[in-house]
């Protein structure tokens, strides 16, 4: 019982990676199961990629701006 336990732990990154891997794939076939052509898979997965760079660099902007604004009181404090 331990054994394989073991095994799975050590193998856990493998696993993952393979899945990763197949993840496209599968998303694909789920896809066409549903009835979307391969235009309209693109287009879903584009919008879905764009909004989250738009996320990613609102985000950023904010971290930015908020580290800027504790340097400026630190500075202004010394």
């Amino acid at each position: 019982m331990f054994d394989n336990h073991n095994a799975l732990a050590e193998r856990g990154g493998e696993i993952a990676a393979a899945g990763f891997k197949a993840a496209p794939a599968v998303a694909v076939t789920t896809a066409a199961s549903a009835g979307m052509t391969l235009e309209e898979w693109v287009f879903t997965v584009t919008l879905i990629y764009l909004v989250l760079q738009i996320l990613h660099l609102g985000w950023k902007w904010a971290r930015d701006l908020k580290r800027d604004r504790a340097e400026r009181l630190k500075e202004g404090a010394q």
